[in-house]
């Protein structure tokens, strides 16, 4: 069952820092914000359209009653007010004192008045800002219609997701599961009144899932936001498209009961990033913080994944002798978003011989058969033909615009430019600048220096370009995300300040433009449109944390913390109850830190979009932020959960047989928890593995500490999956006992400094100089920990 906290305590000391409420006093509370509570019982026909609301009318401070011709309802209603963190608690409950009422769900509703279109409605992973935005109809990826090509002014546009209207005249609701979102959560922040509402539910009763609705009226006048129990949708949202949905109302009889626990915020916000982080802040309020599960520690991780790469990504012959693909395909390359060019990466730290000439092979790979006239790559090599757009291109532009070829994704090139300086950083780091190959380093710059020349001619880099004219052939996304971050390395690496100043000037705008402004960050994803997503959220932190380690500037910290937050709306929050005959309920999986992909794509997954995440580590190390360690934990345990390991078939575990269990190192992008798929996909798993899942395993356990402390302090921070406690000795020392619960053998990285070495931002070949302490399985290790950060075995 979910870890869901005992929020109402009677004991003294809780009541210390609370104030019992009644109804009305939680009316005072969101009159601050034009709002107001009702209680409704709602009605449905045979299958799940609303035929009836029937408000309850409130007898005195706490009770309410609602008395129809053949039943009676009795309400209640405890609200206490927690002083310390600001939250209302209710607790409400619904009663059918006598009769039956067939087909009827209860609700709990936040009504507001005063509402404005320009409130900015977000539902973490589903919903954000409104999904108010012109949509495309087609279903999952649906084509780009010819007037989005070459046209500078063209809208942010998404997929056919849940949204809030966008024209007068049409209907304006959102009717969603709680299962939809990354945590049970509905909120909204506005503008004109500067405040900010989040509602928390607890995922379902024992009725059922709970519900999450929006509705506007038609003037948008007013909204009112639901929690229902159990949720009765009446259309189930795809992966960009709707279906009959298969939620069903309940049947009451005499004596039936149901309690709806929740958490209500109001507060004051100056913008949208200042009411993200207070949802950060607050997400996990209501469920708590989910216990440490030990499946394997960051080595074992690694050791297996390896093994999978070596297996089934390495393919002899290739295009270009051997050569590390990011897919099973050994006909199809795809550069960047996930893997190539990328998975070659934590194979170089390995700094073996055979190894390094794979991936000496896959950089001639790219850099001689995938590099456009501009600078710019093309995205995708197919049985060896570059030209195939990845967004296919209307022969009407075509016609308009002859100089355009094809066309690319901005999120692989801005992909390929961060990792290929990053690889370029770890050879020399390892003594073997000598193998970095001068065509590498031209191609490299070429591609920065045409990120420079769209920007400075267009003002943007857009979605889509052409790799041989360099022209944009889709404007207006966040698809650029990690190519800040790539100029930055371009910068320190080829002495070019121009590449710098760039970066500073693109990092600025995007972040104006799409956290700040609208509230998200989207069209990162090869298979979505504009859709808001994760990745370019993540990849804009990534940036921002590029630059704060090039310039030293706290401005960038601060776009680095609202970045997070927003990053925390794509990240489960609570462990979601599989059903026991799916794949991931037969092996108990844990779902708190999978990242949701997109609107579009309505699934989590184990881990970000290709990436460690050390981008976060490194806010916390800046910050000490304990909230931003506490999120990169959950992600690392997130993928942990899914990789198949011996004696633990989780991409098999559907299977049986030979196969069952044989897929060591595997891991799939599938954390689904929602009907998106179809109800019988909840839980399910597929047998085989996704190259980015792999990396993204690969590089956390490579650029992630698996103990950071500060000695100074003595304050650790635990990443692994490892026991640690520490204990400050005479001479200034930190004695640290390490226990390993899971039955793999552990090499644990441990990254001490004191506090204000933490003040110097962390360069990104750090880890190679982490020192490693050896813990078996189920043993214990003692280490010492010197003020310098030395560390010796001593038990």
């Amino acid at each position: 069952m979910y870890p869901i906290r005992k929020i109402f305590l009677a004991s003294s000391l809780l009541f210390c820092c609370m104030t019992s409420m009644a109804q009305q006093d939680v009316n005072n509370v969101l009159d601050k914000i034009k709002g107001s509570l009702s209680l409704e019982v709602w009605h449905f026909d045979a299958g799940n359209k609303i035929l009836e609301k029937q408000k309850v009318a409130f007898i005195n401070k706490s009770d309410g009653s609602l008395k129809t011709q053949d039943a009676e309802w009795k309400t209640s209603v405890t609200a206490i007010q927690q002083e310390a963190d600001g939250a209302v608690q209710l607790n409400i409950k619904f009663t059918l004192l006598s009769g039956t009422v067939n087909n009827a769900s209860t609700a709990i509703n936040f009504n507001f008045s005063d509402w404005s279109t320009k409130n900015y409605v977000m539902i973490p992973a589903a919903v954000y800002n409104g999904n108010r935005f012109p949509v495309l109809k087609g279903g999952y990826m649906p084509p780009y219609t010819s007037d989005m090509f070459c046209n500078k002014n063209v809208p942010l546009t998404i997929s056919d997701n849940p949204r809030l209207a966008l024209h007068e005249g049409e209907p304006s609701k959102i009717d969603l599961l709680t299962w939809n979102a990354s945590t049970p959560v509905m909120s909204f922040f506005s503008p004109a009144m500067h405040k900010g509402f989040i509602v928390l539910t607890e995922p379902k009763t024992k009725w059922g899932i709970n519900g999450l609705s929006v509705e506007e009226n038609a003037d948008r006048s007013k909204a009112g936001f639901s929690v229902t129990a159990p949720g009765v949708r009446e259309y189930a949202a795809g992966f960009g498209d709707f279906s009959k949905s298969h939620d069903k109302p309940c049947n009451w009889k005499t004596g039936d009961e149901i309690d709806v626990k929740l958490y209500v915020y109001v507060f004051s916000a100056t913008d949208i990033p200042s009411f993200l982080q207070t949802y950060m802040d607050k997400r996990k309020k209501l469920l708590g913080e989910t216990p440490q599960y030990y499946v394997a520690p960051m080595s074992a991780i690694f050791h297996y994944t390896t093994l999978q790469l070596d297996k089934a990504r390495v393919h002899k012959p290739s295009f270009y002798d051997t050569m590390y693909f990011p897919e099973n395909s050994f006909t199809r390359f795809q550069l960047g978003w996930i893997g190539g060019l990328m998975n070659t990466y934590p194979m170089l730290s390995l700094n073996d011989a055979e190894r390094s000439k794979w991936i000496a092979n896959t950089f001639d790979f790219v850099v001689s058969k995938m590099q456009g006239k501009s600078g710019f790559f093309y995205g995708v090599l197919d049985n060896g033909i570059t030209t195939v757009p990845e967004r296919p291109i209307p022969d009407s532009i075509k016609a308009l615009h002859p100089e355009i070829v094809s066309d690319a994704m901005v999120r692989k090139n801005g992909d390929a430019l961060l990792w290929m300086y990053k690889h370029f950083l770890l050879y020399k780091e390892l003594g073997r600048a000598n193998e970095i190959k001068p065509e590498w380093e031209a191609a490299a710059k070429r591609l920065a220096q045409a990120f420079v020349t769209t920007f400075e001619r267009e003002g943007e880099l857009g979605q889509y370009v052409d790799p041989e004219s360099g022209k944009i052939v889709v404007y207006n996304s966040a698809a650029i995300s990690s190519a800040p971050a790539g100029l930055v390395l371009a910068a320190i690496y080829c002495h070019e300040p121009a590449f710098l100043k760039a970066a500073e000037a693109i990092a600025d705008s995007y972040y104006n433009r799409f956290t700040k402004t609208l509230g998200l960050t989207g069209g990162n994803c090869g298979d979505i449109s504009m859709d808001p997503d994760s990745e370019s959220t993540f990849g804009l932190l990534e940036s921002f944390m590029a630059l704060y380690w090039a310039t030293g500037k706290k401005h960038w910290l601060e776009l680095a913390k609202a970045e997070t937050a927003l990053g925390s709306t794509w990240t489960v929050s609570y462990n979601y109850e599989f059903p026991k005959q799916s794949d991931l309920g037969s092996f108990d999986a844990h779902s708190t830190g999978a990242v949701w992909a997109s609107t579009q794509n309505k699934h989590a997954a184990p881990g970000i979009c290709s990436a460690s995440g050390d981008y976060l580590f490194k806010l916390y190390r800046a910050t000490g932020d304990t909230k931003v360690a506490q999120l990169l934990k959950d992600i690392i345990n997130g993928h942990t959960e899914q990789v198949e390991l011996p004696n633990r078939p989780t991409v098999s575990a559907g299977v049986t047989g030979a196969e069952r269990g044989a897929k060591l190192g595997c891991s799939m992008e599938r954390v689904q928890i929602s009907d998106a798929e179809g109800r019988g996909v909840i839980g399910k798993l597929y047998n085989g593995s996704n190259g980015w899942t792999e990396l993204n395993g690969l590089l956390m356990s490579l650029e992630l500490p698996g103990i950071y402390l500060q000695t100074d302090r003595n304050e650790m921070f635990v990443f692994d999956q490892v026991q640690a406690t520490s204990a400050k000795q005479k001479d200034g020392s930190i004695l640290v006992t390490l226990k390993n619960p899971t039955p793999f053998d552990a090499s644990v990285s441990v990254f001490a400094e004191t506090s204000k070495q933490s003040l110097k931002p962390l360069s990104y070949t750090a880890f190679v100089h982490w020192p490693k302490v050896a813990v078996a399985a189920g043993k214990e290790t003692i280490a010492r920990v010197a003020s310098n950060g030395n560390v010796t075995v001593i038990k």
